[in-house]
């Protein structure tokens, strides 16, 4: 089976290895799982956990810059790594061997107001480029998917023009619809699914409709598919690697192979693992399920890495 470069646009990295103890099926992803499977990109989240599980903790943001600044520090101990910053950077680390990038990324800017400008200003300055603007719950920018009505807000607006003038992905994870539809008039350029999967497959809240589906492939973007089993197969039923190839079989037929990405969320899964995808290591059983399907190399690789790669140059 030939092996293909991986960007997976959304792996909670950091946090994973802070707190191996609240996951009792194993280690799902570390530096060195990704080197071995030669992920040239990774969307490295920084999602605090503050105290008693408040994400509205006004230590969040402090969380959020020591996430950062521990990333910075692995491409500092390890030359394999470095933090992408530009289309450039994807571009070089996509060309040179044994070269490995760190998109940083926030999931949720839950604690941010007005008078943040200058805090998230010096986030970029150490190398934030990419942003879910909520996560499950509702904040002052949107309304996430435990809220089915609040839409996106003025301060939202004004934080979506921010981000975009400085070249950096707003990822549309998480969003409840009324603030992905309100999102999709606001962004410039192509749209940012991280993570999530098909709702006429899994019905949930963190699935997409066609009708959004239809929305991100018209607007050049992609969706990266995910391996939470709760939204896989449905919560309390056994999924495996057949059930997330069902899910890219109804993607490339809504949308298009080429607006299908990896999103694993890996280290991330607390609610229960895919069969056959219990960590990076076992990802290839994905790409053999997929051929024996009828994908070609082309359209593995496409999945695998070459869309990203299209939409992340695009942005940054």
């Amino acid at each position: 089976m030939k092996t293909f470069p991986l960007i997976d646009l959304h792996q909670d990295l950091l946090p994973h290895l802070r707190s191996l103890d609240l996951f009792p099926e194993g280690k799902q992803t570390d530096f060195e799982m990704l080197k071995a499977a030669d992920a040239k990109i990774v969307a490295a989240t920084a999602f605090p956990l503050p105290p008693d599980g408040n994400v509205f903790h006004p230590v969040t943001n402090d969380l959020i810059e020591e996430d950062f600044r521990g990333y910075i520090r692995q491409t500092q101990m390890d030359p394999a790594w470095s933090i992408i910053r530009s289309a450039a950077d994807v571009a070089r680390v996509l060309r040179e061997p044994n070269q490995h990038g760190l998109l940083l990324h926030i999931e949720g800017l839950n604690v941010i107001g007005d008078a943040d400008w200058a805090r998230l200003q010096s986030w970029v300055d150490l190398g934030w480029r990419s942003a879910a603007l909520v996560w499950n719950v509702s904040n002052p920018l949107g309304g996430g998917t435990h809220d089915a009505e609040t839409g996106l807000s003025d301060l939202g607006r004004k934080m979506i023009a921010w981000l975009q003038e400085r070249r950096m992905v707003v990822d549309f994870a998480h969003m409840n619809r009324p603030t992905f539809w309100d999102a999709l008039e606001t962004v410039d350029g192509p749209i940012v699914i991280s993570h999530g999967g098909v709702n006429a497959r899994c019905p949930s809240a963190r699935n997409y409709d066609d009708d959004q589906l239809f929305a991100v492939a018209k607007r050049h973007g992609v969706l990266g598919m995910f391996f939470a089993n709760t939204f896989v197969a449905g919560r309390g039923k056994t999924g495996t690697v057949a059930d997330v190839a069902n899910h890219i079989d109804d993607l490339v037929k809504t949308m298009g192979v080429e607006h299908v990405a990896l999103g694993t969320d890996f280290g991330g899964i607390l609610s229960g693992l895919v069969q056959g995808l219990e960590s990076l290591e076992r990802l290839p059983n994905l790409w053999l399920a997929l051929a024996r399907r009828g994908y070609t190399d082309d359209d593995l690789e496409r999945i695998a890495w070459k869309n990203a790669a299209r939409v992340l140059t695009e942005i940054l």
